[in-house]
């Protein structure tokens, strides 16, 4: 607390002013700040409020479906593993080939 840290460094070893803003430290501290003034009775406090605009809405809701979304599409993946297995699955080389050479930096 405040008493480990005046341990730290000696007051005797601070400036006048190092002094004073250590002192004012301290009685703030156990509540009696030197020249504080006393607080007023009778102030209301307005209740805190958010606002959460439109454009915030819309996205918390597109995070929500995306999180809610799997990764992996089984459908797509057993029309796949059929499409293999029945034999009709077909590969375009020519355009497997553009696709990897468009990706990658050989040209």
């Amino acid at each position: 607390m405040l008493q480990e840290a005046s341990d730290a460094v000696s007051i005797s070893q601070l400036s006048g002013q190092e002094r004073l803003r250590a002192t004012q430290a301290i009685a703030t501290f156990h509540g009696n700040a030197v020249g504080a003034t006393p607080t007023t009775t009778g102030v209301v406090r307005q209740p805190d409020a958010v606002s959460i605009s439109d454009t915030a809405r819309s996205l918390a809701a597109a995070q929500k479906s995306v999180v809610s979304t799997p990764d992996v599409r089984e459908d797509r993946i057993a029309a796949l593993k059929a499409a293999i297995a029945n034999g009709s699955y077909t590969v375009d080389s020519r355009s497997l080939a553009t696709s990897i050479l468009s990706r990658s930096d050989v040209r």
